[in-house]
């Protein structure tokens, strides 16, 4: 997995007490014991932790039935330069 995966499980792990071994790439975020409060606040942290800002047009990315996997996907996706500078390094 990428470096944002570890960001968002890392986020995951110490902003939402959710234990290690139960963050998998297909857990969505309902899976997780995440609601539609907690999503807004783990966009907020990763925003500080990423550098990122929610990218516009995907206000899919504050879905609970997303995977991790796809979470991470769209973040990466708008984040363009940060996934090249990960390829580089």
């Amino acid at each position: 997995m990428t470096s944002t995966y570890d960001t968002v499980k890392t986020a995951l792990t110490s902003h939402f007490n959710i234990p290690a071994d139960t963050v998998r790439a297909d857990s969505t975020l309902e899976d997780l014991g995440l609601d539609s409060l907690a999503v807004v606040e783990l966009l907020c942290v990763l925003q500080d932790e990423l550098g990122m800002t929610v990218p516009t047009g995907h206000e899919n990315l504050k879905s609970l039935q997303l995977t991790l996997a796809e979470t991470v996907a769209i973040i990466d996706e708008a984040q363009p330069s940060a996934r090249a500078a990960e390829v580089l390094a």
